[in-house]
């Protein structure tokens, strides 16, 4: 039975819904105060990231409503051989929030934009989650600007479909509906960002007051529900990529978290079987973002292929 706990926090407790707050960005980035923050100009958007590293480039792509916050494991490893871009996508992070629609498309072209406003011709992309399903269509529409793809637990191209988790399965049950999805996200406050935040682990106790805390302000600046909203809506729009990614024929690495509940280990296998040649690696104790609960593992893994 789908869980039905945001919506009853909307119809029961408006008074729980937090107030947006403006986009402050830090003088430093506070999860990680060794990288300095910089910011690049996106069709007049403001584009917050770090870059660190010499090299061939690298760039890691987070998921739906996160932050470059789930690559602070990765950056100085990989940066000691590679040039190592780790970005908050538009919409996201500490980046600029634009009300447009947040279609695939939008998203592709941004990544694309992105590389060439940093003079990137081409990079291995490394996405997680919905970062990952932006890997994969840059290799499908732009594949002269893709080295190598990791696709940490994306995905698929039929994402309402496949989505597992409770709280997932409860905004795509409802999305059709005239106003009650935004009303649903607008209504997040910490308790429900906990939920979420626990589903993309195998270890709930590393969810700790700090990290719930990242994550809230994050969700809580203003025109964050536009843009989860927006990119709900549009989700369904990836389908018609999916005969796509059988001609994909970049070098490709799937890592997938063995205890991941939004999108089971099923899929990975079923999308790498799907794309000619690629390698499919299991994490063992690990959900939805093994980059962060189990980055020893999957540093090495991702070194490993890059090596290759």
């Amino acid at each position: 039975m789908i869980q039905l706990r945001w919506i009853v926090s909307v119809l029961l407790s408006p008074f729980l819904w937090g107030r947006s707050v403006p986009l402050v960005r830090p003088k430093w980035i506070d999860w990680n105060p060794s990288l300095h923050p910089q910011t690049i100009q996106i069709k007049s958007h403001t584009i917050f990231y770090t870059a660190k590293g010499k090299g061939r480039p690298l760039l890691l792509i987070h998921g739906y409503g996160a932050g470059m916050w789930v690559w602070e494991k990765q950056i100085d490893v990989l940066s000691q051989s590679y040039r190592v871009y780790a970005l908050d996508i538009i919409g996201h992070g500490f980046s600029d929030r634009p009300k447009i629609p947040y279609t695939p498309e939008t998203y592709i072209h941004f990544l694309r934009d992105f590389m060439d406003g940093e003079g990137i011709e081409k990079a291995t992309l490394i996405g997680n989650s919905m970062g990952g399903g932006m890997a994969w269509a840059m290799a499908d529409l732009f594949p002269e600007r893709v080295e190598r793809l990791i696709l940490i637990n994306c995905i698929p191209p039929d994402i309402l479909n496949k989505v597992n988790n409770e709280s997932f399965q409860t905004l795509v049950a409802i999305k059709d509906i005239p106003v009650l999805p935004y009303l649903v996200i607008a209504s997040r406050n910490k308790r429900s960002i906990q939920w979420i935040l626990r589903d993309c682990v195998s270890d709930i106790k590393l969810i700790t007051p700090e990290i719930l805390d990242r994550q809230y302000r994050l969700s809580k600046i203003k025109g964050s529900t536009w843009v989860l909203y927006s990119t709900l809506t549009h989700a369904g729009e990836a389908l018609k990529l999916k005969d796509q990614l059988s001609l994909i024929q970049h070098p490709t690495l799937f890592i997938w978290g063995e205890k991941d509940h939004i999108f089971p280990p099923r899929i990975g296998e079923t999308l790498h079987h799907t794309i000619p040649n690629s390698e499919f690696l299991k994490i063992e104790n690990s959900g939805h973002i093994p980059m962060w609960e189990t980055p020893d593992e999957v540093n090495r893994a991702i070194l490993d292929f890059l090596n290759k």
